[in-house]
């Protein structure tokens, strides 16, 4: 985790009230930390809930635009000319904005981590 991001959590983390320090103590997931955040109305880095959301960008080379994969369907939820643009479309979605390979994306359909699309 890099400096700035701590930085950012302990901010949040001193802000919160002791009920909801004693709540944020009780999740053992990144995703219950999510979910916590979400009920609390806490927004937190966008850093961290890339570690949280599913999905992949993936460069399609054929036709030169970012694709927003699904990572439980392989679906493409979006395609875009623009890396920014496909990168917001996945945050509106609850996507991550972690970047995939064609290899790692092969790899997963291969895996059956994901569907083929």
């Amino acid at each position: 985790m890099d400096e700035k991001l701590k930085k950012e959590l302990l901010e949040i983390y001193d802000s919160l009230s002791d009920e909801q320090r004693e709540k944020a103590k009780e999740c053992k997931t990144m995703e219950e930390v999510s979910d916590f955040a979400a009920e609390e109305g806490i927004e937190l880095p966008d850093e961290m809930l890339d570690d949280v959301a599913g999905g992949y960008l993936y460069r399609n080379h054929d036709d030169l635009r970012w694709e927003v994969i699904d990572d439980k369907t392989g679906d493409v939820r979006g395609s875009f000319y623009f890396k920014s643009n496909a990168e917001d479309n996945a945050k509106e979605l609850g996507q991550s904005k972690k970047e995939i390979s064609w290899d790692q994306l092969d790899r997963l359909r291969k895996t059956g981590s994901i569907k083929k699309c």
